[in-house]
């Protein structure tokens, strides 16, 4: 993808030919690991030693003599224990990078799968809470990754609307409100329109009832029962059961917003309820389902598995399903109406288990039309100094709403001791600021670490305005775009001439399209995350030994500017990956 490093290999590929060598690898060349020894460096002689029983010098000796006048790269050097070092001409970087820049907006193409992203997961009836930030900000970058390489992309949110949590709310609106007409099974008219439920009751329903079925085994018995009714249709329950779903959805997706996560589908787990007979009478059919202990399971074992697998369960013994006949036939329905090639699960790495099973199920029953590509993209906790799960002070589990506003007034107090001077802002525009700021910190925080891993949520150092943070990454983006207002540059002005400046700026923004594929093929955003911060300090470095504004050499001066633009372009789109909205001005 990288064109500049595609013609180096293809160099030191003819150059080994040349040599008498032959090497496997495709990719021969890599960055130059000490600073000043070379723009890359080849390390292919240390293997090839063990081949050709030489020594690494002699061998990398032997490759370097065959590079002697190229047109593309210049002063080659050797280091022990047998390390090619070697710059790139600048004439040549120029016209890579302007190739670069000129077909930087060209879709990709590297994959053309429909890909489903489920990532949402929220319960409805249920406020967000930390935990759900990483599924949210991993999710909606991976999903915008896939789209950047070339992917249609569908983000589904897939609620928690089926399940257990909504018989304890019926359940417990009964005791409190027995009067209503939802309750009364003689009713035949229509239900209201409005809903009697707040989103300010909902607060509160779902953790007393939750309460009361832990510590009540008649109460759970009556919420479960409850949840078989709605599951089989009881007209009343269905009616409450919307109006709890309407009301919950809206203000998920105010809260999802806020974090500047979008979804393409906004389906629960009662969407695909019209599969569950499909499901449980095909596998029942192919004499692959059989009652234990009065559920209804698939046998998965594999003599292959180290460890217990234990049954996929399609029905519970009460009759009623839960969550694994729920998403066995959600990937029915993705199949069926979606005509899906892959789907990638962004969900907590405890969840391993479950989604094993649901993916050898799968295998075992042969129940999709077609070969379905699945992965489970799991990660870690977010944790708080003590390494725990993040809590509130009191030991809560903090709601998402709540930590963002602790970012929120964190972001604010940083803003005002870096010396920025937003008082003189109309509160519009420092509420706009501060918000994009508190969630570039946070997301920022959460992406740039590799999704697998738990990580320390510590709000100090993420919303300062030094190091690897979100607010960092504004700022830089933000003095850029300063740098070409107050110059007055347009993009119709370039001119590329990387002569007036170190380099390696300008490689690493050649190496741009690689790192967003190993995004891709790795699931792993904290990739771009980590390519951008780099590229950020390389542009630091860039502005604090340059005058770029005040350069008095017209044509040194428009080179600066343009490679400011050029960074400035990249860099918005690191942070469009990752979710993250810039700011013009700070």
């Amino acid at each position: 993808m990288n064109k500049l490093v595609e013609e180096i290999n293809e160099i030191f590929n003819e150059a080994l030919k040349k040599s008498g060598y032959v090497c496997d690898e495709e990719n021969l060349v890599q960055e130059c690991a000490v600073e000043g020894m070379g723009d890359y460096q080849c390390n292919m002689a240390l293997s090839l030693a063990k081949v050709y029983k030489k020594s690494p010098m002699d061998i990398a000796g032997d490759i370097a003599s065959q590079l002697e006048g190229n047109d593309l790269i210049e002063n080659v050097s050797i280091a022990r224990p047998g390390y090619i070092n070697f710059f790139v001409k600048k004439e040549k970087i120029d016209s890579f990078l302007c190739d670069f820049d000129e077909k930087f907006d060209e879709k990709l193409n590297f994959c053309d799968k429909k890909v489903v992203v489920d990532y949402g997961g929220a319960n409805v009836a249920k406020p967000l809470h930390v935990g759900h930030l990483r599924s949210a900000t991993i999710g909606e970058s991976i999903k915008r990754i896939c789209q950047k390489v070339g992917c249609e992309t569908i983000g589904d949110v897939h609620l928690g609307d089926w399940g257990l949590q909504m018989g304890m709310i019926i359940h417990e609106l009964s005791l409190r409100h027995n009067e209503w007409v939802y309750f009364d099974e003689k009713y035949t008219g229509e239900y209201p329109k409005e809903s009697p439920i707040t989103i300010k009751d909902l607060e509160t329903l779902y953790p007393e009832a939750n309460a009361k079925a832990k510590s009540d085994e008649e109460y759970m018995n009556e919420a479960k029962k409850a949840t078989l009714e709605l599951q089989n249709g009881r007209r009343g329950y269905v009616a409450l059961w919307k109006h709890i779903l309407d009301v919950s959805s809206k203000d998920l997706k105010k809260n999802y917003d806020h974090l500047n996560v979008h979804f393409d589908l906004w389906l629960g787990e009662s969407d695909t309820q019209k599969y569950y007979d499909y499901v449980i009478d095909e596998i029942t059919r192919k004499g692959l389902a059989k009652t234990s202990q009065g559920a209804l399971v698939v046998d998965i074992t594999d003599e292959s598995d180290k460890n217990e697998m234990p049954p996929f369960i399609l029905k519970k013994t009460d009759g009623a399903v839960l969550y694994s006949t729920t998403d066995l036939a959600t990937v029915v329905q993705r199949d069926k109406e979606l005509g899906v090639d892959r789907i990638i699960y962004v969900v907590d790495n405890r969840q391993e288990m479950h989604f094993r099973q649901l993916f050898r199920c799968i295998e075992r029953t042969g129940i999709l039309e077609k070969n379905i590509e699945m992965d489970f993209a799991g990660f870690g906790t977010m944790n708080g100094k003590d390494g725990k799960p993040y809590k509130t002070r009191a030991g809560g589990v903090m709601q998402l709403d709540s930590l963002i506003r602790d970012v929120e007034s964190k972001a604010h107090e940083k803003i005002l001791q870096s010396g920025k001077d937003i008082n003189t802002l109309s509160a519009e525009n420092v509420e706009n600021i501060v918000r994009k700021v508190a969630i570039s910190a946070l997301k920022f925080a959460d992406l740039s670490i590799f999704r697998a891993k738990d990580y320390i949520f510590d709000i100090d150092k993420f919303c300062s305005f030094e190091g690897k943070t979100g607010p960092y990454m504004l700022y830089t983006i933000t003095r850029a775009k300063s740098i070409l207002r107050k110059a007055g540059f347009s993009a119709s002005q370039k001119a590329f001439d990387t002569s007036y400046f170190d380099s390696s700026m300008a490689l690493q923004l050649l190496s741009y399209k690689d790192n967003i594929l190993r995004a891709y093929e790795s699931l792993a955003p904290n990739i771009v995350a980590d390519y951008a911060y780099k590229l950020a300090n390389k542009f630091n470095s860039f502005y604090n030994s340059c005058n770029i504004i005040n350069e008095k050499d017209d044509k040194k001066r428009l080179s600066l500017l343009t490679m400011t633009y050029v960074v400035e372009r990249v860099l918005c789109d690191c942070m469009s990956l990752l979710g993250i909205e810039v700011l013009d001005k700070m």
